[in-house]
């Protein structure tokens, strides 16, 4: 199923893993609080706009590694076996998972 932006994601994972993996791990920053975990040092709640900045840093390293595995991971299966499917396939998503647009 084409989305928004052309890319071709049947089963949602980037929309629901890495924006909203993405989202809680932001969040996370913004509304913890050291009175639950006496351990930290204060997030964005407390006072410590730092922290924000922590997450931040956080998110983009795991986008930055999951780009860079997800891109060997796709190299190797394409010397192995290659990633495109014949042109008589109409889609994956309805041949393979049988999703049909507007159900």
């Amino acid at each position: 199923m084409k989305k928004f932006f052309g890319y071709d994601d049947s089963l949602d994972a980037w929309g629901v893993h890495g924006v909203g993996g993405a989202l809680g791990g932001l969040l996370t920053g913004l509304f913890a609080s050291s009175a639950i975990n006496p351990a930290g040092k204060g997030w964005a709640a407390d006072g410590n706009a730092w922290q924000m900045l922590i997450q931040l840093y956080a998110v983009v390293g795991v986008f930055a590694y999951s780009a860079l595995v997800t891109y060997l991971i796709l190299k190797l299966v394409d010397v192995m076996m290659g990633l495109r499917v014949s042109a008589e396939v109409e889609g994956l998503d309805i041949n393979l998972h049988s999703e049909r647009v507007g159900h």
